[in-house]
């Protein structure tokens, strides 16, 4: 995905096709997709993608309800597959979100060769059977290490069988899925989690131990001396918003998505 002169470049897979959409705000504060992705498919898209439709849960943390209040806008932004928040989370384990996003480019371009979309590249990212067919030195080429090109082919594999939880499994029971990726190769709580965040938008759901969100809690709660531990005692008050006040604690610390991604 891109931002650019503030509209939304979105290239993805529909239906076996690679397609595009390209989302701008209009005065009213509607939304005008452009693209050849099929129309009929749009209002799910903007739900699934976008997190147009969804509404912050009540959560009783005073702290998260303050945040709430300052970004009404704030919605789920997701990957629309849980297979893709997989794979965009075993790419980005233990290391930076500008260095993740540089290696899942990469990636990327390994499978496809891209659309030009307003003068930009954008890629898809690769599909399961491209992953489990992939020779893990080839992936290591993106910059992932070996121990995540492993976990790369796994998950392709993986998904590619059918204990696999669909989407919509895994948005109506994040927890059975959430087990289910736990018994991937290199899939620990921080990757499963991700996962169904930037995945399919999971509502309760975010990843403990994470640094940045920790970072952002310190700021936010004004307890520079905080630690996982507490944290995670913290976090149960968030319920059952626990990836939204993730979302609201990233967003104070780190603002709004960059104009654009590392190519």
């Amino acid at each position: 995905m891109l931002w650019v002169d503030g509209a939304f470049l979105w290239v993805g897979r529909e239906a076996g096709r690679v397609v595009y959409r390209v989302v701008r705000q209009t005065g009213d504060g509607g939304l005008a997709i452009e693209g050849p992705a099929a129309v009929s498919r749009d209002v799910l898209w903007t739900r699934h993608v976008l997190g147009i439709g969804y509404r912050p849960p009540t959560i009783g943390d005073p702290v998260i309800a303050r945040l709430s209040a300052a970004f009404p806008g704030l919605r789920p932004y997701s990957a629309g597959s849980l297979f893709e928040g997989l794979v965009t989370s075993i790419v980005g384990q233990s290391i930076t979100v500008a260095s993740a996003a540089i290696a899942t480019t990469r990636l990327a371009a390994l499978f496809h060769p891209g659309l030009e979309i307003h003068g930009h590249i954008l890629r898809p990212l690769p599909t399961p059977a491209e992953l489990a067919a992939a020779d893990p030195a080839t992936l290591r080429t993106s910059g992932v290490t070996w121990r995540r090109a492993g976990a790369l082919v796994s998950a392709g594999r993986a998904a590619l069988g059918p204990d696999w939880p669909t989407d919509e499994l895994a948005r109506a029971d994040p927890a059975t899925a959430r087990s289910r990726l736990r018994e991937l190769p290199s899939v620990g709580p921080w990757t499963a989690a991700s996962a169904l965040l930037w995945g399919i938008g999971a509502v309760d759901v975010h990843p403990r131990n994470d640094a940045a969100l920790l970072r952002a809690a310190r700021v936010a709660f004004d307890r520079p001396d905080l630690d996982h531990r507490a944290l995670d005692a913290m976090a149960e008050n968030w319920v059952p918003g626990g990836g939204w006040a993730a979302r609201l604690l990233w967003h104070a610390l780190l603002g709004p998505a960059p104009a654009a991604l590392p190519a």
